[in-house]
């Protein structure tokens, strides 16, 4: 009788025992279960896309028709051979390079300007970030009025300085400048509030240290501050590096990718081949190709911006 009675109380304890790691099973499975919806998301409308455009760059579509054709790598052969695309990389590459580094740049500055405390330092900061509140596409409508050469305000006070009026927009050796001008511009105060916030996480008290040491401005900066700001520095340099090589509404609204193909960026070759010229094919190769450049770019900039620093 005793030995059934312990091996009841034996099989109860291994039964709850059993139930508490069930539920904690199930309780691990919540998160997952609050994930799940983003999850599918991020599938149905970012892989999904990426994989299917990698398919179409090997075939010849024909959208009136419904018909694809397999022709392997004649797309991205044609993408070598093409001189809109090669100019059109050519502009992109040309593109980053200026407006990354010089939109970090001030940014940078900006953020460091206004690391301080007061009311008139709160009130720049929602200066500087006002650009970046507004629509790309208002922004962009904006600025071709502005660079307008006959009745646009920027023409209009060199006028009345004294200075001929510019082709801005029209002329081809200005309109690849006069677009990174507008680019530039939208874009330093959402970086610069990003590096501002990096900034308030370095703690006050190394700084401090620093000054008691005998330490200077420029000392501090880049034995400091640039090593602790390295994370959010490299977030900011690989999104913008990214954002930028996939510009594409200033050109619209702006260029339309002239003059002389002046301002043709990559994507939108992607957008004119696709919706212009209905060829789809050559469009999502075109999409592919992008996707490699940016990604060489960006494990280059992981490679060498990545900085390991414990304080």
């Amino acid at each position: 009788m005793r030995r059934w009675k312990r091996s009841t109380h034996s099989f109860a304890g291994t039964s709850m025992s059993r139930t508490a790691v069930t539920r904690r099973r199930a309780w691990s499975l919540v998160p997952y279960l609050f994930v799940a919806p983003a999850m599918v998301g991020l599938g149905l409308f970012k892989l999904y896309p990426i994989v299917e455009g990698l398919r179409l760059s090997f075939y010849h579509v024909r959208p009136i028709a419904r018909t694809q054709e397999f022709i392997g790598l004649a797309n991205f052969l044609e993408l070598i051979r093409d001189p809109v695309i090669l100019k059109a990389t050519w502009n992109t590459l040309l593109f980053n390079l200026v407006v990354t580094p010089t939109q970090i740049a001030l940014a940078l500055g900006l953020a460091l300007l206004v690391n301080r405390k007061g009311r008139v330092v709160q009130a720049f900061r929602s200066v500087f970030f006002m650009p970046a509140v507004i629509s790309l596409v208002v922004a962009s409508i904006v600025w071709k009025l502005m660079y307008a050469p006959d009745s646009g305000l920027i023409n209009g006070l060199l006028i009345a300085a004294g200075i001929p009026p510019q082709t801005f927009l029209t002329g081809t050796s200005q309109a690849m400048a006069s677009l990174m001008g507008m680019v530039v511009w939208k874009g330093v105060g959402y970086w610069m509030v990003i590096l501002l916030a990096g900034l308030k996480d370095i703690p006050e008290g190394i700084q401090e240290a620093a000054i008691v040491d005998g330490a200077g401005t420029t000392r501090r900066f880049f034995s400091i501050t640039l090593p602790l700001l390295s994370p959010t520095l490299l977030f900011v340099v690989v999104a913008d590096t990214v954002i930028n090589f996939l510009l594409f509404v200033p050109v619209y609204v702006m260029t339309q990718g002239g003059p002389s193909e002046a301002t043709t960026l990559l994507m939108f070759e992607v957008y004119r081949n696709a919706f212009v010229y209905t060829r789809f094919g050559y469009a999502a190769a075109i999409s592919t190709a992008l996707l490699l450049v940016i990604a060489v770019a960006v494990s280059i900039q992981m490679r060498f911006l990545r900085v390991e620093f414990e304080y």
